[in-house]
């Protein structure tokens, strides 16, 4: 929770997943057949029929199962994981775990990217945990800008030019994040909580709960996410070996996470690490550099112990890099 994380409960319920993006799949065909010739155009349609009557006549295995759990620390701050299954799931296998934040609304993107890549059996069988919350737009913002933030707010690192025109520091700035919440000292810095509470009580919590998923786990993480992701790789090496993080906001409080020394613990690591970094082209100055930074002092570093790709995605921005990232991202952590 933002300040408590020792008490916890949990409920859970059965549901399946709308694999809207197997519909998709069709759109490639077709247009694939308009420019064919008459004769191939009635062979590949018949090709192309068979698959799909394959695919579709099988539709209870395109749904992936998902059990959700409700967690709640000590002042009632109640958490949701979102755990997706693979298709043929079975208990007497180990499995990779990804846990992804913000799933409050990455979730469709996230196993809607995955599926793709799993019906065109490009990836192995991977286990999501997605860790979300009920409630409004304005909830969700109140707990990611407490739990990713890893230390209370002063700036965000995008203001430099301004600060320098103005040396007597007397212009008042607020900065508001998508809900509208304001960020300030009191709804920033709760990092380290966070991150016990994901150590201590949520991992716990899932590999008791499934003994057979301890294999590899890995994170997912965008925005503010994306630096909590990186301030986890910094302090806490051995928690997370597949990391993919996109957008990171490492720009807060004048870039504090982007200095060598703060990756001296993955240095010392015994764990084999793998890194997927995005961001988008068109993102604002304070991304792209602060991303291009980290990305210098990574590669300077010559991990042996980590496999890293680093890849912005040109002409997209905040936002639009994720359906891109992502994918990708899945396709370098957990290719066949």
């Amino acid at each position: 929770g933002k300040n408590k994380t020792k008490s916890f409960g949990y409920e859970r319920k059965r549901k399946g997943n709308r694999l809207s993006p197997a519909l998709l799949a069709i759109a490639v065909p077709l247009a694939i057949i308009k420019k064919m010739t008459k004769i191939k155009q009635k062979i590949t349609v018949i090709g192309f029929l068979l698959m799909f009557l394959n695919i579709f006549g099988q539709e209870t295995e395109l749904r992936y199962k998902t059990e959700n759990h409700k967690v709640y620390s000590e002042d009632k701050d109640e958490y949701i994981l979102k755990t997706t299954f693979p298709r043929n799931y079975s208990s007497d296998k180990e499995y990779k775990t990804l846990y992804y934040l913000d799933a409050y609304w990455l979730t469709e993107i996230t196993l809607d990217s995955f599926t793709i890549l799993d019906l065109c059996n490009y990836v192995e069988d991977v286990v999501f945990v997605g860790i979300s919350l009920n409630g409004s737009e304005k909830d969700w913002h109140n707990q990611r800008d407490m739990d990713f933030t890893p230390s209370q707010f002063k700036n965000l690192g995008l203001l430099e030019g301004l600060k320098k025109s103005n040396p007597d520091n007397n212009i008042k700035i607020t900065v508001k994040t998508g809900g509208g919440n304001q960020l300030n000292k009191e709804s920033t810095g709760g990092a380290n909580l966070f991150l016990d509470f994901l150590e201590n009580e949520v991992i716990q919590f899932v590999e008791k709960e499934y003994p057979n998923l301890n294999k590899r786990r890995g994170l997912l993480g965008h925005s503010f996410g994306g630096l909590f992701g990186f301030y986890t790789l910094q302090n806490r090496p051995e928690l997370f070996q597949d990391l993919l993080l996109i957008s990171a906001s490492l720009s807060w409080n004048s870039s504090e996470l982007v200095d060598k020394e703060n990756f001296s613990k993955l240095k010392g690591s015994n764990s084999e690490i793998k890194l997927y970094h995005s961001y988008g082209g068109e993102e604002i100055k304070g991304i792209r550099t602060s991303n291009n930074d980290v990305s210098k002092i990574i590669t300077e570093l010559e991990l042996k112990n980590l496999n890293y790709k680093f890849d912005p995605v040109k002409n997209t921005n905040h936002h639009s890099v994720l359906s891109r990232a992502i994918y990708d991202g899945l396709l370098y952590l957990y290719k066949k």
